[in-house]
């Protein structure tokens, strides 16, 4: 995990495995570390008891950060807009945008096409002055741009965040009255600790995302603590419950199923799927090695002609942002990109040769395709899906538009479902008992 990244001598060795798995902490008897107070910036020792809670330090610092500047910005006090003519929107929207207006921090969740960003749009109308919207991902932002008619930028680069140490302890303060974030439940406790800590106390904070999708690759599951805290306070949680779409109905139910613990029709996992891209179907995986994972299957789709790829490393020259995904036109043999070749992303053309580090995309992860949606999806979930739990097929599945085929091996589905991906953290009870 790149937030635990050096490894000291005599760490704990159950802390060090939790903290891999995403943890910032373990649930532990004894008195094992330095009692901690929850004001400590940093403290002597590398594992440190909070309750029944016992942490890494760093851990411990970066849960401090988001715990201490989320009841900051909640101390703060807005003025109520009226949200005026409701239009098409439904109950829970209209309950949606006026929340947004009236609070100085929302929660806004929901599922795909129940209009989260729709709710997005028509704050943004009412509002009609300094704001900023941003996401996690180039995809996201590349969304949210072909929806919203205002400037939408990466949370990265509004923050000004070019590396690890500029996220623990950087970052340029947020010179807006509303700032927006979707995709909320991508970002890390570390990326959490950046934005809340540049936020002004005043500012209207919106965080918007799907609580139940895959948690972060890095630690924490933030997001999904911050929405349940808000919900229990009874202020500033709305939960879009309605899908406006009704092309999606069959997508949904299998979500549903998925996220309430229930099995799913699927077919059997076979390597024979080349079928599939030719239908128009973008190919996911739940896991990136293995017979079924992405390298694999990117290898065997490999073929000259037009080559599906996603960016992995953001280039601001060429204004590229990791995650967004193009098409590179392959002129001449091989896999060496020559002068001939060509990039596409959108209406923009260049010469290959000046792309920086990008993947074949026949078949992405499900992890990296959060942030984005395709009108036909085929999931493929082998043997190791189980581990990232029901997570991982509901994120899966909702990324289709129209049409989801869930491929798998026998007995991998039952065992994703009977999992839920938690990590442990004091976050809730933090906010709660401070």
């Amino acid at each position: 995990m790149e937030l635990i990244d050096e490894m000291i001598e005599g760490v704990d060795g159950e802390l060090m495995a939790a903290a891999r798995e995403g943890h910032l902490c373990v649930k532990r008897e004894g008195n094992d570390g330095v009692k901690l107070r929850g004001d400590e910036e940093r403290f002597e020792g590398l594992v440190g008891r909070w309750r029944e809670y016992v942490y890494l330090q760093k851990n411990w610092v970066l849960e401090g950060t988001v715990v201490r500047e989320f009841k900051r910005l909640l101390g703060g006090s807005v003025k109520r807009i009226d949200m005026g003519e409701v239009g098409s929107l439904n109950e829970k929207q209209r309950e949606g945008v006026q929340s947004c207006l009236s609070e100085g921090v929302v929660c806004l969740t929901g599922g795909p096409g129940t209009g989260k960003t729709y709710v997005i749009s028509e704050v943004v109308k009412r509002w009609g002055r300094d704001v900023s919207v941003c996401a996690p991902t180039g995809k996201a932002v590349s969304l949210l741009r072909e929806k919203l008619d205002v400037e939408v930028g990466t949370l990265h680069g509004m923050l000004g965040i070019r590396d690890g140490k500029e996220v623990l302890f950087g970052g340029s303060e947020l010179e807006y009255g509303m700032v927006i974030v979707d995709e909320c439940s991508m970002i890390d406790v570390g990326m959490w600790g950046a934005l809340l800590r540049n936020v002004k106390k005043g500012t209207r904070l919106i965080l918007v995302g799907d609580h139940d999708q895959l948690p972060p690759v890095e630690a924490g599951t933030v997001f999904g603590e911050l929405c349940r805290y808000m919900k229990g306070r009874g202020q500033g949680y709305v939960h879009l419950d309605e899908c406006m779409r009704s092309d999606r109905k069959e997508i949904l139910e299998k979500a549903a199923l998925v996220r309430s613990g229930k099995g799913i029709e699927h077919g059997a996992l076979v390597r024979d799927i080349k079928g599939w891209k030719d239908g128009g179907y973008q190919i996911l995986s739940c896991l990136r090695r293995g017979p079924f994972g992405v390298e694999t299957i990117n290898d065997l789709m490999w073929e000259e002609g037009e080559i599906p790829i996603m960016i992995t490393r953001s280039d601001r020259r060429l204004d590229l942002k990791n995650g967004e995904m193009g098409i590179l036109i392959k002129k001449g043999k091989g896999r060496a990109i020559g002068k001939e070749d060509l990039a596409r992303f959108g209406e923009r053309e260049f010469s290959g040769a000046l792309l920086p580090e990008y993947e074949p995309a026949y078949c992405i992860s499900v992890h990296k395709s959060q942030g984005s949606e395709f009108k036909k999806v085929v999931l493929l979930v082998p043997k190791g899906s189980e581990v990232f739990g029901r997570e991982i097929l509901y994120t899966g599945i909702t990324r289709a538009k129209e049409e989801v085929v869930v491929l798998a091996e026998e007995g991998v589905i039952e065992e994703c479902v009977k999992r839920g991906n938690e990590r442990m953290s004091g976050i809730g009870r933090r906010l709660c008992e401070s």
